[in-house]
């Protein structure tokens, strides 16, 4: 950068800023490709630091690409999601077996717990999974007080179903995946403050205040459209299109009668 030059500070959109380095590349190739540009640019104090700077800030934005696209997840929404898809494939098999174990050994308890609860799907399986789970603690630590006369045999019923898979442990990594399917999960982050982002946007600034110096420069010393349009600050003009010429009216026959053979 051209020594003792203070850098303005200036906002941009985003539409502008990323479609600055296209119209840089192109400012500067173009420039580059015709001697009779690179004169007009020279006479107006365009030294060649200045194309040095633009394509080292060119450089460095490229240096720092943008992400292919703006996070539309996070992990946690992901965990979330799995958790409720689990849960859903749990219920229906696992309710299915546990019950008909408890109806056949265990009546009064099944009733208890299976009592306005069936298989369900998506996020009523998780609501279900968690009423099953709290009904079993319930019994286990006995906090039911209208089950008083049965704690003995509720307890027995829960040591059972751990014999059949649904121990401690099976039991609270269901609980895991019930609190993660619940929630909470965290919001996306601002893509304005992510570190990546603030480079690539400080990047992008400083380019594109090179380009609106040296393109408003370009625009009042270069005269000929076909330099501006190679430089990328104008357009072609789209051809005119012609309009139909009107088809010609037929000649009137000649009459080629011997005028003489008349009289």
């Amino acid at each position: 950068m051209p020594v003792g030059r203070e850098e303005a500070s200036m906002e941009y959109s985003n539409e502008i800023l990323e479609a600055t380095p296209v119209r840089a590349t192109k400012f500067l190739t173009g420039m580059g490709a015709v001697a009779a540009i690179r004169t007009l640019m020279a006479d107006a104090g365009m030294a060649d630091d200045d194309i040095l700077e633009g394509r080292t800030l060119l450089l460095d934005v490229l240096a720092a690409p943008r992400k292919s696209s703006a996070a539309t997840d996070t992990a946690d929404a992901r965990a979330q999601r799995a958790a409720t898809t689990e849960l859903d494939q749990w219920d229906e098999p696992n309710f299915a077996r546990h019950g008909a174990a408890l109806r056949r050994r265990f009546p009064d308890v099944h009733a208890y717990i299976f009592n306005d609860l069936s298989p369900s799907t998506g996020t009523a399986a998780v609501q279900g999974v968690a009423t099953f789970l709290t009904r079993l603690d319930a019994l286990e630590s006995g906090a039911d007080p209208d089950r008083a006369g049965t704690r003995q045999s509720d307890k027995k019923a829960v040591a059972f179903l751990a014999t059949r898979g649904l121990d401690k442990a099976e039991r609270k990594r269901l609980q895991g995946l019930v609190d993660v399917a619940l929630g909470p999960t965290s919001p996306l982050l601002d893509q304005a403050e992510l570190p990546e982002t603030a480079r690539r946007r400080e990047a992008l600034s400083k380019l594109r205040g090179w380009f609106d110096e040296w393109s408003t420069t370009a625009r009042a010393v270069v005269k000929k459209r076909g330099y501006l349009i190679r430089l990328g600050l104008a357009n072609r003009k789209a051809p005119r299109r012609k309009l139909p010429t009107a088809p010609a009216e037929p000649a009137a026959p000649v009459d080629d009668t011997d005028a003489t053979a008349l009289e």
